[in-house]
């Protein structure tokens, strides 16, 4: 097999992890198996955002038909086309993805706002073009005609990073790392395979550990510490190593290797201290020698992708000492068995290197350990992973998906929904991707969706065995509904899909197609039940995400309309749960209801809760929290977060916190999502701010920092997947019993449930509470999600009574 590397050769050229990667891949390939491989890279400067854009565009036209295998690793290479295209990530532009820090002070960032329409006309573009390798060439097209007229623009469009310029990265890399474009997903290490948004939801991703490129490793003596590292200010921080050595009470030799332009500031951190000896520049035998006569090596960066420095050490023989965010490290130091891991603080790193020193032979014991755990890393062990020739011990898939029968045909099911759902922004989306992709693992699921008029029309697997079809709403759908809307003056596009679904004919093919062969079909919401009962007699299951005529009774005005309407709705939705073989509720309250309202055997309703996906949700710890704040210059802030959609109930509850916000002045309030649709040109508390709607990034970002999440919703049905997404971030929560419902809390435990009227008060109160409190009741929070509202145990139980019911075996 002829096989190409393809990377970016940055400018200026410097050597670092990615180039010993891709010549020690190379290397062995060519001289250890019946492969051959070349290596070609291209120019890439990355000075401004358009030579980003100039990278992305030569790589995504190189022709490398003439190999039998394409292997990419670094942005942008990965742009290049090919049908074996196999992506070993080392880490993405991080600029633009885990480092990009939207917020600074309360300039709270949302996305690029502009009146710009060739602008506004690129970003709904890119909307609806995600993973289009085919939109390509009309994109730069676009892009360069902007490129044109950069003098006419704001200062911040395509500044680096920015909003705008995030969104075009974000919108590229989508392309080129789409599961239709990729063979094989892997990544160097488990820290860069789980980073959000680095790969496909869903889609299984090796880890597969790269060996040094040095060779030779011993152990000898056991005279110094040691570390190297490009001596730069920024994510290695060897200055805290340096700060860590005024705590030591150890006289032990600390040797640094490497050069930078940071190496004068450290020297006089140093200042007087005879134990640090700065080497300058080794090359890989000095390094190897280094390594091997080293009592231990400190290696302390921030959030490192993978770390060689960690597995060259284990290689000798040495224990290692790393910090706990130093990322990739985290993955071979074992507390007590091969080094330590502790807090990024001088003080910390000090009593560990005392300690070891104090206990050599601990020490040492340690260090064999850590030669033992790192042995099976070699490029025979890589290359035959990567080239999918067998598999190695240490490298793990961080998704593992279940094998199917090949003699047997999955079953498959239909699901008609009202909505889009890919990508999952709100609550509706968000359950119906999450449930529906756990369990497409054992049916092939479909997805027919309705969109908006100015959306194109859409069909891709948007996770392994789950598709969606997603067809846009005609222009006379469209004005028929607003013209029913303009009655009641209120956001229910939902019910009138009953009345007027004939009008998009599209979506009625579409749905038959897809049902032809269907085992079932799941109505999410009652409002298609005509539609499917046009297109087919298969049996059906209905997803009731809220007892809908409760809700709708709290939104539709008191005229002949809303009392038409509402009447409707609860014939639709009595209708729908009669016919239904199964019934799937939120909560046991939701089920209870429907079966007292319509009459329905409680035995063919079951729950299935909403969930929190907890690979998509970064836990934060309170102390980690405060230290997040004091590093953005929050320290002195206490802030309160309410996320919601432009849901009805939602904005009673913005209004609400209105009103709390005038109350405590000196507190400030963020409100997140499409509620702040709703009140645009309204007059709002000047502590308070809207964010609208965010990426997930900056999501993770805003949930990491914030010291409470206030749900105060005054009606609803079903339960508050907000709530869950708070619990798994370590967010404390102040709620009121409406907006805990359904989910099984108790108040003091999991968080605070009170009713509005207190909301000021225990605001107050949860401010002035004790680090040790709010430590453990967010703890709790989360231990609950994990046990209780996790989605693939949810499809589990699905599944299971989906068998029951529908008689599928």
């Amino acid at each position: 097999m002829k096989i190409a590397i393809v990377a970016p050769s940055g400018i200026p050229f410097r050597i670092g992890g990615a180039e010993n990667l891709w010549w020690g891949l190379l290397h062995y390939i060519n001289h250890n198996t019946r492969h051959t491989a070349d290596l070609i890279k291209l120019p890439s400067p990355e000075l401004d955002f358009w030579e980003l854009m100039d990278n992305h565009w030569r790589f995504s036209q190189l022709d490398l038909n003439h190999f039998d295998m394409v292997i990419s690793g670094k942005y942008p290479s990965w742009m290049v086309s090919h049908p074996n295209h196999v992506c070993y990530m080392l880490h993405k532009n991080r600029g633009f993805y885990d480092l990009y820090t939207p917020i600074t002070g309360y300039n709270y960032s949302e996305r690029y706002i502009t009146n710009d329409p060739e602008v506004c006309a690129l970003q709904e573009f890119m909307r609806g073009n995600q993973g289009s390798r085919s939109s390509l060439k009309e994109f730069y097209q676009r892009l360069n005609r902007l490129r044109s007229r950069q003098h006419e623009l704001l200062a911040d469009a395509f500044q680096r990073p920015g909003k705008l310029s995030k969104e075009i990265i974000h919108f590229l890399d989508g392309i080129a790392l789409a599961p239709t474009a990729i063979k094989k997903y892997a990544a160097i290490s488990h820290n860069v395979a789980k980073r959000k948004d680095y790969f496909p939801v869903g889609y299984p991703v090796d880890v597969i550990y790269p060996p040094p490129v040095q060779s030779g490793f011993y152990i000898g003596q056991s005279d110094y510490l040691f570390t190297v590292s490009r001596l730069e200010k920024g994510f290695k921080r060897v200055e805290l190593l340096v700060e860590a050595m005024k705590y030591v009470k150890t006289n032990i030799p600390f040797k640094i290797a490497g050069t930078g332009d940071d190496l004068e500031n450290l020297k006089q951190l140093a200042g007087n201290d005879r134990r640090i000896e700065f080497l300058g520049f080794v090359n890989d035998k000095d390094l190897v020698d280094l390594y091997a006569n080293a009592f231990a090596v400190l290696f302390v960066p921030y959030d490192e992708d993978y770390g060689y420095i960690t597995v060259e050490a284990m290689k000798c023989g040495k224990p290692v000492i790393t910090a706990t965010d130093s990322g990739g490290s985290n993955e071979f130091v074992r507390n007590g068995e091969t080094g330590y891991s502790v807090s990024p603080e001088p003080q910390a790193i000090a009593e560990r290197i005392d300690y070891l020193c104090e206990h050599r032979q601990e020490s040492q014991q340690m260090g064999l350990t850590a030669q033992k755990l790192v042995e099976d890393i070699t490029w025979e062990n890589a290359v035959a992973r990567l080239l999918g020739e067998s598999l190695t011990s240490y490298s793990i898939p961080t998704t593992i998906q279940k094998p199917t029968t090949a003699n047997k045909k999955r079953k498959k099911i239909t699901v008609a929904v009202t909505f889009s759902v890919f990508p999952p922004t709100y609550g509706g989306q968000v359950r119906i991707f999450n449930l529906y992709r756990h369990l497409a693992r054992e049916f092939d699921i479909e997805l027919v969706t309705l969109d908006d008029r100015r959306q194109p029309p859409f069909r891709g697997e948007i996770a392994p065995g789950l598709w969606e079809i997603r067809v846009p709403m005609s222009n006379h759908h469209h004005d028929a509904m607003w013209s029913i809307l303009a009655q009641v003056g209120v956001p229910i596009t939902d019910i009138t899909m009953s009345k007027l679904y004939h009008l998009t004919p599209d979506y009625i093919e579409e749905l038959r197609k897809s049902t032809k062969d269907a085992d079932f079909v799941v109505a999410c919401h009652p409002y298609f039940l005509p539609t499917i009962r046009e297109v087919t007699d298969k049996p059906i299951v209905h997803e009731s995400q809220d007892v809908e005529v409760e809700v709708k009774k709290t939104l539709l005005p008191e005229n002949a309309t809303g009392r038409e309407l509402l009447e409707f709705t609860h014939q639709i939705e009595q209708e729908c749960c009669q016919i239904s073989q199964l019934i799937m509720t939120c909560s046991d309250d939701d089920g209870q209801k429907l079966s007292q309202i319509y009459q329905i055997d409680i035995s063919k309703i079951v729950t299935i809760p909403n969930c929190v996906d907890l690979q998509a949700v970064n836990y934060v710890s309170w102390q980690q929290r405060l230290s997040t704040k004091n590093k953005l210059g929050l320290k002195e802030e206490f802030i309160a977060l309410f996320i919601g959609s432009g849901y009805p109930p939602n904005q009673d509850a913005v209004r609400y916190i209105f009103q709390i916000a005038e109350q405590l002045p000196d507190i400030k309030f963020l409100i997140m999502g499409s509620v702040a649709d709703a009140f645009q040109n309204q007059v709002i508390p000047v502590n308070l701010s809207f964010m609208g709607m965010v990426d997930d990034q900056e999501k993770d970002t805003v949930l990491g920092m914030v010291d409470v999440a206030l749900n105060p919703m005054m009606s609803g049905s079903g339960t508050n997947l907000k709530m869950l997404d708070y619990f798994a971030a370590g967010v404390p929560v102040i709620s009121n019993p409406v907006g805990a419902r359904g989910l099984g809390l108790e108040h003091g435990k999991q968080c605070i449930i009170v009713e509005l009227e207190q909301f000021v008060e225990e605001i107050i109160s949860l401010r002035n509470e004790g680090d040790i409190s709010k430590s453990l009741r967010i703890e709790k929070a989360r231990q609950l999600v994990e046990q209780e509202f996790n989605w693939e145990s949810a499809a589990h139980k699905l599944s299971n009574h989906i068998r029951e019911f529908i008689k599928l075996d």
